[in-house]
């Protein structure tokens, strides 16, 4: 991959990048004895995050 093209992500990626967010705070929840409802609001806030760079055509 070229990285000196920086290009707003695509659809595609977006949902790999959610479906990644997703597997891997459930591995967390899974894995740990911190409190699900705190991993859960750590994954919200990821996937908003990315949500929003994507719809300001952020590049990655």
């Amino acid at each position: 991959m070229n990285t000196d093209q920086k290009r707003p992500m695509s659809e595609d990626q977006l949902d790999y990048i959610k479906n990644e967010i997703k597997n891997t705070y459930l591995y967390l929840i899974g894995h740990t004895t911190h409190d699900p409802e705190v991993i859960e609001i750590m994954k919200l806030a990821a996937l908003a995050d990315v949500q929003r760079r994507y719809e300001v055509g952020e590049s990655w």
